[in-house]
């Protein structure tokens, strides 16, 4: 007699442990995919930067981002990029000329934009454009 309790006891102890351990890797597997689409839907967003010095182009590139992130951060990471002061000073080894009076400005879309890239939020299909422009 104690050897049938103690089977049925071991018995339901086996099942309750594997029943409990092919849940939590159910749970775990399934979660993993939803967390992959979602982050990359995000890095989804594209937009694109050219540099040029006068009219000649230095370069032109697409870039992805996440929403809401600033130009400024999307230029250094697609970029070797120097600032003063929060104004850009070189991207990729092309610097500003202080003596020359030529300095970097930027349109996005075709319009000149009067703040800092640290101050503009770079949305789904914008077009930056980086000058070198002699004042």
């Amino acid at each position: 007699m104690k050897k049938k309790i103690c089977f049925f006891v071991l018995a339901a102890v086996l099942v309750l442990f594997s029943g409990c351990t092919t849940k939590e890797a159910d749970s775990t597997a399934s979660s993993t995919p939803k967390e992959t689409i979602s982050s990359s839907q995000e890095t989804e967003i594209k937009a694109s930067i050219t540099l040029l010095d006068g009219e000649k182009e230095l370069s032109k590139k697409d870039v992805t981002f996440n929403k809401g992130e600033k130009l400024f951060d999307v230029l250094k990471d697609n970029y070797a990029i120097e600032d003063k002061d929060g104004m850009i000073t070189s991207i990729d080894g092309q610097a500003q000329d202080d003596k020359n009076n030529k300095y970097w400005v930027f349109t996005i879309n075709d319009e000149q934009v009067n703040s800092g890239a640290k101050d503009v939020v770079l949305q789904e299909g914008d077009r930056v454009v980086f000058k070198l422009e002699q004042f």
